[in-house]
């Protein structure tokens, strides 16, 4: 990938500094990220943009953006999505500080002096990541297999099969 971040940052100087951070970061450089695809070739496109709102508040606003390759759960071969958030960080020093910001920041809670970029990039695209990722209707290879299947409503009801309660019911006479 042609862009190289810094692998740690101290984000209130950024914030002072109002510094940028844009391009692309390969997927193999987020671990975590990397184990949910199934294909780790390709990158990442982000921008982060560290400013101070009205000069106090120090935030991080932006975008990260991939395109990944995840196992459809419906029919389990690989499908193409497009992954990307936009991010509006609060940084905050306590859990009372995070409670008090605006709904529209999350907060990022800082333990340490520094933070570690690709962390914020790799926690952006995982919270982004489809719970169930399927294919688009008609485009999963399972779909025909499914339409094809007899739906449970379609059992009948006239089957002479014992129930397996009547005896609970004879115990609730006695």
């Amino acid at each position: 990938m042609p862009s190289r971040l810094p692998d740690f940052v101290d984000p209130w100087r950024m914030a002072d500094l109002e510094k940028v951070f844009s391009g692309c970061v390969a997927i193999v450089d987020l671990p975590r990220l990397a184990e949910m695809v199934c294909d780790a070739d390709g990158g990442v496109e982000l921008r982060l943009m560290f400013n101070r709102e009205g000069g106090k508040r120090a935030s991080i606003t932006g975008f990260v953006k991939a395109n990944l390759t995840l196992e459809c759960q419906r029919c389990l071969s690989p499908m193409a999505a497009l992954v990307e958030s936009q991010l509006n960080i609060a940084l905050v020093g306590s859990a009372e500080e995070a409670e008090c910001l605006p709904e529209h920041y999350d907060p990022l809670l800082l333990d340490e002096p520094r933070i570690r970029l690709l962390d914020i990039v790799e926690d952006e695209l995982l919270l982004s990541l489809p719970q169930v990722p399927r294919h688009k209707e008609g485009e999963c290879c399972a779909a025909a297999g499914w339409e094809a299947a007899q739906p449970a409503a379609d059992f009948k009801e006239s089957d002479n099969r014992p129930n397996p309660f009547a005896v609970l019911s004879e115990l609730k006479q006695k």
